[in-house]
């Protein structure tokens, strides 16, 4: 097991001789897996990741099972856990929420089986937050438009800071003053954008500044103090801190 300072869990694997110990060589180079977000994190504020090694086994099935035990009981980020595996342990690798089809089905605001791109973008974000109306869409599924501020006045929501904070994860920014969030990330290979109307209600309530591009796509939002201060009490230190993307 990977623990912050404090001691909370971060992650939990199965490995045979120093595998514990890789995981902060991995974290130099480049990837944006939650885990490593954590560790970088950690080093950046000054920390050191705590090891633990939970149990020893000579039947590797029997790891598997232990793996699976540790996990479930713990949860992940999006079953409101501190974990940031993505798959369930046992060897599965079957993404960010191996759940049932008929919870799959409703968390997901009916999204087809045979949609996996959107699925996996659409959970994505509700592991980070609870959003009435997904806001990340599928980059080829739709034509983004140039942002503009939206012409009725606008406040800060969670759905705009959801948003931001998806990215920012997805793209291993840590939310500090003078960050650069983009409107595209990557997950689990899929590419997904901000969609257009939460962009300009972003720009429209401040929550974030825009700097445009020639292509849509390649726009960035950045953050000052204030914003920084905005965003992180709309979704929560501990939330921000277990994505890896807070210094606190």
């Amino acid at each position: 097991m990977l623990r912050r300072p404090d001691h909370r869990p971060f992650y939990v694997g199965k490995g045979i001789g120093p595998r514990v110990f890789q995981h902060e060589n991995e974290a130099r180079f480049p990837g944006n897996h939650p885990k490593l977000n954590v560790i970088r994190a950690i080093q950046k504020n000054g920390g050191d990741v705590v090891y633990e090694i939970d149990t020893i086994h000579k039947d590797e099935q029997a790891a598997y099972d232990r793996e699976c035990e540790l996990i479930e009981g713990m949860k992940r980020l999006h079953e409101g856990g501190p974990l940031t595996n993505l798959a369930p342990g046992g060897g599965s690798m079957s993404g960010i929420s191996p759940i049932s089809k008929e919870k799959h089905r409703i968390s997901l605001g009916g999204i087809p089986e045979n949609d996996p791109e959107k699925a996996t973008l659409n959970q994505y974000l509700l592991a980070i937050g609870d959003v009435r109306s997904i806001c990340i869409k599928v980059s080829n599924r739709f034509k983004p438009r140039p942002t503009l501020p939206h012409p009725s006045k606008r406040a800060p929501t969670p759905r705009q800071a959801y948003a931001l904070v998806a990215s920012a994860a997805a793209n291993s920014v840590i939310l500090e003053p003078g960050c650069h969030i983009p409107r595209r990330l990557v997950v689990e290979n899929v590419e997904g954008l901000i969609e257009n109307g939460v962009c300009c209600d972003i720009a429209r309530s401040g929550m974030a500044t825009l700097v445009s591009a020639s292509d849509p796509r390649d726009e960035v939002f950045t953050l000052d103090a204030a914003q920084v201060r905005t965003l992180a009490g709309l979704v929560g230190h501990r939330k921000l801190t277990d994505l890896g993307i807070w210094l606190g």
